[in-house]
């Protein structure tokens, strides 16, 4: 169910940040989307995909955070930003914020009905260079890659392997299961 309120209670948003419920909030623009929390599996995919890139990007001096919002570098107030599931970034695109813009790589897990899809364009103006979405049931996967601030739908290569450019890793989604590839090893999420 999409719901539209004109001016939202602030007890509301009070007793939404009590209970924890405002983490994955975003600001679009000036307005506020209020996302529910993800499920068991969704947030299974989010820790394990998180931990896997962590110790990469490390080696290759990126850092990688979940419930880090990235925002647009133009806008100073916090009325413009995306929470995604996980995001690799370097030290120029940090800030006591969050992300601006420049985001290496963005992964959304979507969930049945949820907006990844429609961040896409954001994620394409503040210049994140690659967005990954990973369906949480099928596991599929989806990559984009920005070409002058628009993303761009990007083909899987040979047995459906999504090559990355912010890691040496690919990624796939085979039988219901996220599979990763380095050079060492392949795991499954």
């Amino acid at each position: 169910m999409r719901a539209v309120m004109v001016d939202v209670p602030e007890h509301l948003l009070a007793e939404r940040h009590r209970l924890g419920h405002d983490k994955a909030d975003e600001m679009w623009e000036g307005e506020l989307h209020m996302v529910p929390p993800g499920s068991n599996e969704h947030y299974r995919i989010e820790l394990e995909l998180a931990a896997f890139l962590l110790a990469m990007a490390r080696t290759q001096g990126l850092q990688v955070r979940t419930e880090a919002g990235v925002f647009d570098p133009l806008v100073p107030e916090p009325t413009s930003y995306r929470q995604p599931d996980v995001v690799v970034f370097g030290d120029e695109a940090s800030s006591e914020r969050g992300v601006e813009g420049r985001a290496r790589l963005v992964v959304e897990i979507r969930s049945p009905g949820d907006e990844s899809f429609d961040k896409l364009p954001f994620y394409g103006r503040v210049g994140v260079a690659e967005v990954l979405i990973v369906d949480r049931d099928t596991k599929g996967v989806r990559r984009w890659v920005n070409r002058a601030g628009t993303l761009e739908d990007a083909d899987a290569g040979d047995g459906g392997w999504h090559s990355l450019d912010a890691l040496p890793l690919a990624v796939r989604g085979v039988a219901e299961t996220l599979q990763l590839r380095s050079a060492d090893q392949t795991v499954e999420i």
